[in-house]
């Protein structure tokens, strides 16, 4: 099931094949007991090279070590690598490990890649395959670019890869890597698109269009739309908009063959741009806010991946695609909003947009009763300021799904930390003049906790 550029091969040791150049032969072992020197990971085939590799390996004091690669030249524009890896190493860390590599090949400007795994705990080949294929679909990126092109066409990093393994289990392993690298792809692309191309318009015309070739099922609730169902919350974040074109997208993935009755919905916040309303953000803070719909490109990513792989269950995507501008016509702090579910919120502050969009975009997914519901959003920088760049929040109205959580993340090499959303952290919450704030004045850490009670 491999695609045009990524294959598989099943190999032993009594497998014989054709001789085939490669531009990098990458070849990933388990760290040993008492393995003091790389001479016995060496290929058989290396005569005259193999001392003066050593030799480098010795005067680098490059030790024989999980998390270490010994690069060298077989022949010429040959570039090979030794990996050592060990069960130890954590999905994240053989990410970075993987990255490492890809990316030292993308600076030589490789053209083809064998990855050779010789591993015999199923568990660890299965985070080798994923991490390598991740990573070198991430070094295939191209960010998106405006204007001249220039006067030398840059290097176009898109080199075949051949996986050699001896578990045939692992070519589903590398399809599934592949794809899952596709969708990242997508959203990195989403994001880095420029506020003025990816505007709510042009994100719903492109939806609309990649969900007729995906095969998924397209809903675009509107303005009017909006404003039949009272979803007071969101229209309240896009009046100060002139172009009146934001909404909410329903996708739907239908499986061929459902397995079970088990629906999952997923949420994603879409805000082309944040300029925070009107408690305008300070210019730094305003800068990069066209990435602020990350969590919808995400929820998007996710379905189509379900259509593309199949998945047994059906999947809904509801994406609150807005802008949060500011103007004449701007919400305000003291104005009252009565939600899609009838609730009221005081506005404490505009820039809390995430939460009132995804507000009523939560309730109407939830009336299709799914089975469970995942949210992505760049909601608040209150959780960076918790626990900084290198981990994602993760809140749930249900604590038995926080091991879950956890253990997923662990999986696939993303760091995540749960917070706790108590009901008496809402005290502070309660409003004279309505059901609930929106916000409140507490500290950063305090906001991140009640931003998710506020969602419940």
């Amino acid at each position: 099931m491999s695609n045009d550029r990524y294959q598989f091969r099943a190999v032993s040791a009594k497998s014989k094949h054709k001789t085939v150049a490669f531009d990098a032969i990458i070849t990933v072992n388990e760290t040993a007991v008492g393995l003091k020197d790389w001479k016995s990971l060496l290929p058989q085939s290396l005569t005259n090279e193999k001392e003066s590799i050593l030799g480098f390996a010795k005067r680098t004091a490059l030790k024989p070590e999980a998390g270490s690669v010994l690069y060298f030249d077989r022949i010429a524009l040959e570039r090979s690598a030794i990996v050592l890896v060990d069960k130890k190493m954590s999905a994240f860390k053989l990410l970075g490990l993987a990255k490492d590599v890809m990316d030292n090949l993308k600076k030589i400007k490789v053209g083809s890649i064998r990855l050779d795994i010789n591993l015999e705990d199923k568990k660890l080949a299965e985070l080798v395959v994923d991490a390598f294929v991740s990573a070198l679909k991430t070094s295939e990126f191209r960010y998106p670019r405006y204007g001249a092109a220039p006067k030398e066409a840059p290097f176009v990093f898109a080199p075949t890869l051949l996986v050699r393994a001896a578990d045939e289990s692992l070519e589903n392993v590398l399809d599934r890597a592949a794809h899952e690298g596709d969708g990242t792809n997508l959203v990195r692309e989403l994001a880095m698109l420029a506020g003025n191309d990816l505007t709510p318009k042009n994100y719903v015309e492109r939806l609309r269009k990649d969900a007729k070739t995906e095969g998924l099922g397209f809903e675009f609730l509107d303005v009017k739309k909006l404003e039949k169902m009272k979803a007071g919350a969101f229209l309240a974040v896009v009046q100060a908009s002139p172009e009146q074109d934001a909404g909410i997208v329903k996708l739907t993935y239908a499986p061929k063959k459902k397995v079970g009755k088990k629906t999952l919905t997923l949420v994603g916040k879409g805000i082309t741009y944040d300029t925070g309303g009107t408690n305008l953000k300070p210019a730094a803070h305003m800068y990069g806010m066209h990435r602020d719909m990350a969590g919808s490109a995400v929820a998007y990513a996710l379905i189509r991946l379900a259509a593309r792989e199949q998945w047994p269950f059906a999947v809904n995507a509801y994406l609150a695609i807005a802008d949060n501008l500011t103007g004449p016509k701007a919400y305000k702090p003291n104005d009252v909003i009565t939600a899609a579910n009838g609730k009221t919120i005081e506005i404490v502050h505009t820039d809390a947009e995430g939460r009132m969009v995804l507000a009523d975009t939560l309730y109407l997914a939830s009336k299709d009763q799914p089975d469970l519901i995942l949210d992505f959003a760049t909601l608040t920088g209150a959780c960076v300021a918790a626990i900084g760049n290198s981990y994602s929040g993760a809140f749930t109205n249900r604590e038995e799904h926080h091991a879950a959580i956890i253990e997923s993340g662990k999986d696939s090499g993303e760091r995540v930390w749960p917070f706790p959303i108590d009901e008496d952290l809402g005290e502070c919450l309660k409003s004279e003049t309505a059901d609930t704030f929106i916000s409140t004045w507490l500290p950063p850490i305090g906001q991140a906790d009640l931003l998710m009670l506020r969602m419940k």
